[in-house]
């Protein structure tokens, strides 16, 4: 799957998002403001390697590998 398709199935706002090259602990309302900026058309087709959900300060976080 690509990152994009990945991100549209997660809508639970309390999750804090990190992809590795692209940002870290973003909190998914961030997530909404960044997808309107030119330089996420370089992230949002890559492909997504692995993904996991960790516990952050208390919070869900959504960690994804996605490819170079």
């Amino acid at each position: 799957m690509r990152l994009q398709e990945v991100l549209d199935k997660f809508t639970n706002p309390d999750f804090l998002l990190t992809v590795n090259g692209w940002c870290d602990e973003l909190s998914f309302y961030e997530y909404e403001d960044e997808k309107r900026e030119g330089y996420w058309r370089h992230f949002k087709d890559k492909e997504v390697l692995s993904m996991s959900i960790l516990i952050t300060n208390e919070s869900p976080e959504l960690c994804i590998t996605i490819e170079e």
